[in-house]
């Protein structure tokens, strides 16, 4: 790829912040999940994520650990020989316990927060796959007052085929509720694709897209990638 092509796609990439620097922030959300599979019916994931302001220096890191089960597998031949079996599940139920801090100027107040999550897949037309994650975040910040958040996600993803290689593109919206203002207080949408490797390792960039009405700056642009490991 020449220099030229590079710089081209960068300036695509930030140029919804070209007007408005001053209420939008971009960032970087590098991340790697691994995952122990012991048992059929329980998995452990293992959390590390960092979420950056390359303009501010501020750091924000996630450190999570989940327990998760899944109940009836949904046929997906595309997906037969992907590391990620519990994507092939018609319901999967999961929870865990996050602990966040601030590196350099901190994006937010540090704490704990305890996690419940369930998600239905349902199949549709044009080998289609909707997914509907629930989850309830009970948080604990630092020196603040306990809270909570209801987030819904709804994903839209495809499963492709293409020679040998098998991957996912998906796109999916979220919104959150927040307890402290008693209101739906931000949204945010991503597109990505999923690429797995081999039988144990899947790589997965995407785009993400964030507006919070209660936050300062109320809007993000974010560039990420997942490197999910399976064991």
């Amino acid at each position: 790829m020449s220099r030229r092509t590079i710089i081209l796609w960068q300036a695509l990439a930030w140029l919804p912040l070209a007007g408005n620097a001053q209420t939008t922030q971009n960032q970087i959300r590098p991340e790697w999940d691994l995952y122990l599979h012991p048992w059929e019916a329980v998995r452990f994931q293992f959390q590390n994520s960092y979420r950056g302001a390359p303009d501010t220096g501020e750091w924000q890191t996630y450190f999570s650990f989940f327990i998760q089960t899944a109940l009836k597998p949904v046929l997906r031949r595309e997906l037969r020989n992907n590391p990620d079996v519990y994507r092939n599940r018609y319901l999967t139920m999961r929870a865990g316990y996050r602990y966040s801090t601030g590196i350099g100027q901190p994006l937010s107040t540090p704490g704990n927060t305890a996690i419940l999550e369930l998600t239905p897949r349902y199949q549709l037309p044009w080998r289609l796959f909707l997914s509907d994650r629930n989850r309830g975040d009970f948080r604990f910040p630092h020196g603040q007052p306990f809270y909570a958040r209801y987030r819904n996600r709804l994903q839209l993803e495809r499963d492709v085929r293409y020679r040998r290689m098998n991957f996912t593109p998906y796109i999916y919206d979220e919104i959150y509720y927040d307890t402290r203002y008693d209101r739906w207080s931000t949204n945010r949408y991503a597109a990505g694709i999923e690429f797995p490797v081999n039988a144990h390792l899947v790589l997965e960039p995407y785009y993400l897209r964030q507006h919070n009405t209660r936050s300062k700056p109320p809007h993000v642009n974010a560039l990420g990638f997942k490197v999910n490991l399976f064991f």
